[in-house]
């Protein structure tokens, strides 16, 4: 049970991660060409 509890904990703080990174660069006035080719 510990290892899969390490998994679910380590799912849990990757999801984490990548919700807080997507977060972050969303809320970015966006420099990126893709952005702006996909907004117009």
């Amino acid at each position: 049970m510990t290892d899969y509890s390490l998994a679910i904990y380590g799912l849990i703080a990757v999801t984490a991660v990548i919700t807080a990174a997507v977060v972050f660069v969303l809320r970015q006035p966006s420099d990126l060409p893709a952005f702006k080719k996909q907004r117009d």
